[in-house]
């Protein structure tokens, strides 16, 4: 089980076009589906997930768990198409996103791209920077084609759980 620490940054919406260019850059479609918690993990939070890269598409079965402030425990492993559909029978809530991810200083950057009808306030003109880290007081550098509108790794609303939940 491996532990997740991130940060989450509200942005200005990226040029795209910009954001292809750059060496590294990965282009992931992805529809993340939210599973029912189960009764003896109430803390748990599972999902599952289709990743479209190239063309090419892989199914991810996720569960995460409290550990730490910024941190949680994550567990992560491909299943294939036939689990996917068969875990996709608990779901409650889903949502589509377009992510950009490249390296830059010593992080990977990802872009997340929600689509019009989340919109609203949250999302009109902007998108979410993530930021894994190696420890939560770890100095995040930004690329300067970026404009950091402000944190939001503890608002509720910019959480990718919450936002499904704005769909269904």
């Amino acid at each position: 089980m491996n532990v997740e620490t991130e940060r989450k940054y509200l942005i200005k919406f990226p040029d795209l076009a910009y954001l292809r260019m750059l060496d590294g850059c990965r282009i992931l479609e992805m529809r993340q589906t939210y599973l029912e918690r189960l009764p003896d993990a109430p803390q748990t939070e599972r999902r599952v997930r289709t990743i479209t890269e190239n063309g090419v598409t892989s199914y991810v079965y996720t569960q995460k768990s409290p550990r730490a402030y910024l941190s949680r425990f994550e567990d992560e492993r491909e299943v294939t198409r036939e689990e996917y559909e068969c875990l996709r029978k608990d779901a409650h809530s889903e949502l589509v996103k377009t992510r950009y991810a490249f390296p830059f200083a010593g992080h990977v950057m990802e872009i997340d791209v929600y689509p019009p009808e989340i919109g609203g306030e949250v999302f009109d003109g902007y998108a979410i920077l993530e930021v894994e880290m190696n420890d939560p007081d770890e100095a995040v550098e930004f690329p300067e084609f970026l404009e950091i509108v402000r944190e939001v790794t503890d608002d509720r609303r910019y959480h990718n759980k919450t936002l499904a939940k704005k769909l269904k």
